[in-house]
């Protein structure tokens, strides 16, 4: 807390020393545009970044959402509560689960009635072909018992008749034993397809027998429950669809408590690990606790849906293991020092400009100012530092002069 009492009172000096620039500049005799300045002077610099978020468990046992099928949550305990091992924290609703089932029941009985009409098509095939047959066996019967090839008693042209007759008759029987083969084939493709479709239903309404008995999901451990945020930070809650997989809840270790911390990304300003942290709790504020960065994600991302602002995830340990105030999910706001307080030259931000990867303040020169040349340090959200090329007392603009501007 100290540390950003100076960085304010730094703050405040340097902007009354602005002020106090832009009042004498507005009273030179010689002014003909009152241009903003500053006065370099050396002042305590450091990197403080400001960031928010909650307390959480840096240890947890996960309670993931049971099936293979979403539910719909139709009851949850409540959160933050004292839970025992096989107790009861969250049940599904089961309507639109009964109804999948009946439809699946439904399509079930339908295919096996279907195979049972394909069944009865395919005898009452097979009778008409062996119908077909029979009549086509006493055909040859009757040809090979009245058959008579003496030009005696038949002309020729009834001789070929005959002929012509077993010719058509052995060609019938063959046809007849084709389609025979046939409607076997056609039907067992048919009950091919069927069967597969029977087995798929089947499968899934075996899912949703399984989904029926798991409408309740049990506390595998005792402790506390916490429920778990999905990656849009919204916790479960009753109508919700759950995927099945997903971590529901946590019983977490309250032995070892971190602070989850979000940056926005453009404030992000050399984070890396090991970084001191100042935390305070919303519900304590006049309670600090310290800490030490953990992780630092390597993108940003959107953490509110709907909300385009992106902000670079970290965890952060806590010194102060306090069980009665630090508790999961409590909200609280966070200090990451980059860097100790050191005392430096150092401008404003935006009276920096660059130009072919070379750094320029414009500079006063009795009632003109120049484009002077300087080599610049690590910079804060305000200010940034200058290695070289300004000395104490120098007035500088805090903007960019365009061609025509002096005073």
């Amino acid at each position: 807390m100290l540390d950003t009492t100076n960085m304010l009172a730094s703050t405040k000096r340097g902007l009354l020393s602005i002020g106090a620039c832009i009042w004498l500049a507005g009273c030179g005799s010689d002014v003909e545009s009152q241009i903003p300045i500053y006065q370099v002077t050396q002042t305590t610099f450091d990197i403080r970044i400001d960031a928010t978020g909650e307390i959480e468990a840096a240890e947890s046992q996960k309670i993931i959402a049971p099936g293979r099928r979403p539910k719909m949550l139709a009851w949850l305990a409540q959160e933050n509560t004292y839970v025992k091992a096989g107790e009861v924290i969250a049940r599904f609703d089961s309507e639109r689960i009964l109804r999948d089932k009946n439809e699946e029941e439904f399509a079930v009985l339908k295919l096996q009635q279907d195979i049972v009409n394909s069944e009865a098509s395919q005898n009452q095939e097979k009778q008409f072909i062996q119908s077909e047959q029979a009549f086509v066996e006493e055909e040859f019967s009757f040809v090979d018992r009245f058959a008579i090839d003496d030009l005696r008693i038949y002309s020729k042209l009834d001789i070929i008749d005959t002929l012509q007759n077993r010719d058509f008759l052995e060609a019938k029987d063959t046809f007849l034993d084709w389609k025979e083969d046939s409607i076997l084939e056609q039907h067992d493709s048919a009950m091919s397809v069927l069967d597969i479709k029977k087995q798929g239903h089947q499968r899934k309404l075996k899912q949703y027998v399984s989904a029926l008995n798991q409408l309740e999901v049990r506390a595998p451990y005792s402790g506390l429950l916490v429920y778990v945020k999905d990656r849009r930070g919204e916790k479960p809650a009753i109508g919700n669809t759950v995927f099945p997989g997903r971590a529901l809840a946590e019983i977490p270790n309250l032995d070892n408590l971190q602070a989850k911390l979000y940056v926005l990304a453009n404030d992000a300003i050399e984070l890396d690990k090991q970084q001191r942290v100042e935390l305070t709790l919303d519900a304590f504020p006049d309670k600090t606790f310290t800490g030490i960065v953990a992780s630092v994600s390597a993108f940003p991302r959107e953490i509110r849906r709907g909300n385009p602002i992106k902000y670079y995830e970290l965890t952060a340990s806590i010194n102060e293991q306090n069980k009665d105030i630090l508790k999961p999910g409590r909200k609280l706001t966070a200090t990451i020092n980059v860097t100790q307080p050191a005392e430096t030259l150092a401008v404003p931000l935006q009276s920096i400009t660059y130009e072919q990867e070379q750094s320029y303040v414009y500079l006063q020169r009795g009632s003109n100012f120049i484009k002077h040349p300087v080599t610049t340090g690590r910079k804060n959200l305000y200010f940034i530092e200058i290695t070289s090329g300004l000395t104490i007392g120098d007035q500088i603009a805090l903007s960019a002069i365009t061609t025509g501007d002096s005073v």
